[in-house]
């Protein structure tokens, strides 16, 4: 999570802090108290670990610092109450109160429809974090006043065959090869229980396409991914022959298809409803 951590010390050093963030990929109570140790730090907001206020967060014991997570199955009303009555109430020992809904998902709509109230109106002391790997169980309304970070997930090891496998689909789009295109349909057939990291690394790779096609800077792209032969060299040719506009539609279809894969939707069909897609897009 170190790259969180840069954004949040850059943003603090700018005094740029926005008042709610949802950070989507974690649930890591940890990584929320080096955000605050940062934000409340009485050492130049360096986190330092050392000085009272870090301290008092290490402990749990800050009393600018509260941290939400559900009570059972669910975050409960009774706790969003203690929230408006916590944040009310102005910093005691900080410049900042901040407060962290840790699993923020597990919310009830009653209970975000309640946070969204002050969501709307904050104090201007006030920091939000919301944390989850669901983002999608959060209001509209909620997401839409805060400003969303995507954690980024360690890289693992790649199943060499699949990398190639998704390389090649690649290809298929970029010269229109509908041939290809649709022999790809037994090959992610066969690897029916294992599709969803086939759709990962090709998702992976059409994202280092519109990182260099936006920046040029082969620095930015997935490490894991750079083990693959003349890579860069693909990465330009894809910049250069597949739109934006096309990319992104591409990384909306794969998590469109990821998502139905994973909701057990009809296998054959999601995978035909992929292929004809692509080459749809292929036009």
């Amino acid at each position: 999570m170190r790259e969180i951590i840069d954004f949040f010390k850059e943003a603090i050093r700018r005094n740029h802090l926005s008042h709610s963030y949802l950070i989507a990929g974690t649930e890591s109570s940890d990584l929320a108290k080096d955000i605050a140790k940062m934000v409340l730090c009485r050492q130049e907001h360096t986190g330092c670990g050392s000085c009272s206020s870090c301290l008092k967060i290490m402990s749990d014991n800050h009393p600018d610092y509260m941290l939400i997570e559900p009570d059972g199955a669910s975050i409960k009303n009774a706790q969003v109450e203690d929230f408006q009555d916590f944040i009310y109430i102005r910093p005691f020992e900080s410049d900042y109160k901040i407060v962290v809904f840790n699993q923020s998902h597990l919310m009830t709509d009653r209970a975000q429809n309640r946070i969204l109230k002050v969501l709307e109106e904050p104090p201007e002391y006030a920091l939000f974090l919301f944390l989850t790997h669901q983002p999608e169980g959060m209001l509209d309304t909620v997401q839409s006043r805060c400003q969303m970070i995507k954690a980024r997930e360690a890289e693992r090891p790649v199943d060499d065959e699949k990398r190639d496998q998704s390389i090649a689909m690649l290809h298929a789009i970029m010269k229109q090869d509908s041939g290809t295109m649709l022999s790809m349909g037994s090959y992610l057939k066969q690897i029916k229980g294992e599709i969803t990291d086939f759709l990962s690394i090709l998702s992976s790779v059409l994202r280092d396409v519109m990182i260099f096609r936006e920046t040029g800077n082969y620095q930015l792209i997935s490490v894991s991914n750079l083990s693959i032969l003349n890579y860069k060299d693909l990465l330009f040719k894809a910049s250069q022959s597949i739109s934006r506009k096309l990319n992104v539609e591409l990384i909306e279809l794969i998590e469109e298809t990821d998502y139905r894969i994973k909701s057990n939707m009809n296998f054959d069909l999601t995978v035909d409803k992929l292929l004809l897609k692509c080459i749809e897009r292929e036009a």
